[in-house]
């Protein structure tokens, strides 16, 4: 017997942070830890590096490993030297958003087509990356670390953070929707104002950050969303047309429309025009990005097997 639909639709709404990627207290307990009130494992520890020449060494060893991360070895090396960086120095929070997004780069481009196998290991690699910039955030500003050790919720305590905090912000976000819809409805329910609150301000912040990160994720969302719950096919097109307009050429962002408004919209034609583009695209074809290009290229391919087998009803 097949998941009830209202289940499926609550399961998925998260994805818009998406991206995307499975109960809740079951699933919760496996990881470890949710993201508690207070997330930071101790107090975030002040001052200099413990060993200032070594400290920058290990993070120009990760920013290199890391421009280098179509090969999966060297993403994991990337990982490495930034926690090695932060163990040397507590309070060094862009490197903890460094890190952060490494861990989804890790999980988002790799485990993803391995979570079969080692659901596990996808998951607490998510985890690991909303951790990372939760710390940070607290790394940046003593007052939001004061606000969450006094158990204030994180979607609060982030109101004191101005721009400079995006990066952390936007991979605290994107870490923990994927983590929390790969899991049960209650998780997804739990923390989707605080993932739709952060993404807010990042779209205040800045509407070009990452590629229009913020539209990409409202597109996602508000196509994801049933009418009941704030879903709305027109502003997920906006948002989506918004994102596109800012690069064209990210992937992820013609995925997103394949997966969720194309379908919602019964637009067969939709989805077979965003599925071809991006395996049409070159791997290069935003240089920087080629990883992540790659990785979305395979979930086409991923789309059309699942259209294939018929669980897109055009």
């Amino acid at each position: 017997m097949g998941t009830p639909k209202p289940v499926r639709l609550a399961r998925t709404l998260l994805a818009a942070a998406l991206a995307i990627a499975p109960a809740a207290a079951l699933a919760v307990a496996a990881t470890g830890c949710g993201p508690a009130a207070t997330g930071l494992g101790g107090g975030i520890r002040r001052g200099g590096a413990a060993d200032p020449a070594a400290h920058q060494a290990a993070i120009t060893a990760g920013d290199a490993a890391f421009a280098a991360r179509v090969d999966r070895a060297q993403l994991e090396l990337a990982i490495s030297k930034y926690e090695e960086a932060i163990k040397l120095k507590d309070d060094d929070w862009v490197t903890y958003g460094k890190l952060a997004r490494a861990y989804y780069a890790l999980a988002d481009g790799w485990l993803f087509f391995e979570k079969d196998k080692d659901p596990q290991r996808f998951l607490d690699t998510y985890a690991k990356g909303y951790e990372a910039a939760q710390r940070g955030m607290a790394a940046l500003s003593p007052e939001v670390e004061q606000r969450l050790t006094a158990g204030v919720d994180l979607k609060d305590a982030v109101t004191l953070l101005d721009k400079q905090a995006i990066d952390l912000l936007y991979w605290h976000a994107t870490n923990l929707g994927r983590w929390a819809n790969a899991q049960d409805v209650t998780v997804v329910l739990t923390y989707k104002e605080r993932i739709y609150n952060i993404m807010e301000m990042v779209l205040r912040f800045d509407p070009n950050y990452f590629y229009g990160a913020a539209d990409r994720y409202f597109g996602a969302y508000f196509s994801i969303a049933p009418s009941f719950a704030g879903g709305d096919l027109d502003r997920s097109w906006k948002h989506f047309q918004a994102s596109l307009k800012i690069e064209p050429n990210y992937a992820a962002t013609l995925i997103l429309i394949a997966e969720f408004l194309a379908p919602k919209r019964q637009d067969e034609a939709q989805f077979d025009e965003m599925v071809a583009r991006v395996l049409a695209m070159p791997d290069d074809i935003i240089p920087e990005m080629a990883a992540e290009t790659i990785a979305e290229k395979k979930k086409a391919e991923q789309l059309k097997q699942r259209k294939a087998a018929g669980e897109f009803p055009f």
